[in-house]
């Protein structure tokens, strides 16, 4: 690995929409991908949040299908005009099970990232 990569829990692609709530504020979003510590968004075409930026602690509402979704607190890691990255804070104890079957056997894989 060179100095210019990191590792990070290995992303699934899913299905999923999320509702992003930012200081009395919400925003509807498409899941990118998910994985063991995070979530890559895309705001849905005219949807936007102000003021949401670098270290943001906002509340995600992911939803997958009708019988699991998952209510996490997280903070942004990354952002730009298309996507927002966020690393979770913390993920309500009765749902952890679910998400980890969720992502099968990406929970347990790492892979490389440009730094």
């Amino acid at each position: 690995m060179s100095q210019d990569q990191g590792i990070r829990y290995a992303r699934k692609s899913v299905d999923a929409s999320c509702l992003l709530l930012y200081k009395g504020n919400s925003c509807v979003c498409q899941v990118k991908n998910i994985s063991a510590s995070g979530i890559l968004i895309e705001p849905i075409e005219d949807e936007s949040i102000n003021g949401i930026e670098l270290n943001s602690v906002c509340i995600l509402e992911i939803v997958v299908n009708e019988v699991f979704n998952l209510h996490v607190s997280s903070k942004v890691t990354r952002i730009n005009d298309r996507e927002i990255a966020l690393h979770y804070i913390s993920i309500p104890e009765e749902k952890q099970v679910a998400l980890w079957q969720l992502l099968g056997d990406h929970v347990h894989e790492v892979e490389t990232y440009a730094t």
